[in-house]
């Protein structure tokens, strides 16, 4: 975690050490050793590896839009945890979020919700929408971070995870990266 947002303050200081280049590319293609995994959302304002100054073949990203989890996305994770021993995994949400922001107003007004595969992602976040819904003007910011502890909560349910959180081996946490500011702050 210290690595990343080591990475993240880089940024911040635009003091980046990671320029993307071919030659970088080159340089990983035929093996990757990931030390960090990070289960982003996938707005195109999101930049995993911009974001903490890393690599190609340093972070092992996964991202859904509103970092909505399905078996196949779980699957993933499970995958840079049991094949690549990755020894964290970061849920990193963001403010001003357009598939919680959907989520919040599906929530006040039902009717709001989108019609199929869009609205089923946006009903998996309303949830975290009801739990803080007396929130007031927060409740955008508050509904992001519900989202983003349930969903490490849910990752922790699984087998895989879950034994090597047990074992020691792994830490999942929840983060939240703000748009205008580029800074990533973690959820306690």
């Amino acid at each position: 975690m210290q690595r990343l947002l080591a990475g993240n303050d880089r940024l911040l200081a635009n003091k980046t050490l990671h320029a993307q280049s071919l030659e970088s590319i080159r340089q990983h293609a035929e093996s990757q050793a990931p030390y960090a995994q990070v289960f982003g959302c996938a707005d195109s304002r999101v930049p995993v590896e911009a974001i903490f100054d890393e690599d190609f073949g340093d972070v092992f990203v996964t991202r859904t839009a509103g970092n909505v989890l399905s078996e196949p996305t779980i699957g993933t994770i499970e995958y840079g945890v049991a094949a690549l021993k990755t020894p964290l995994i970061v849920v990193l949400g963001h403010q001003n979020c357009g598939a919680v922001k959907a989520a919040v107003d599906a929530m006040k007004d039902p009717s709001k919700t989108p019609a199929g595969a869009l609205g089923a992602l946006v009903s998996a976040l309303v949830p975290a929408a009801r739990e803080v819904e007396d929130r007031g003007a927060d409740i955008y910011s508050a509904a992001l971070e519900a989202h983003i502890r349930k969903t490490v909560e849910t990752l922790q349910t699984s087998p895989v995870v879950s034994s090597a959180v047990a074992a020691g081996t792994l830490r999942v946490v929840g983060a939240s990266y703000d748009l205008a500011t580029a800074k990533v702050t973690l959820y306690r």
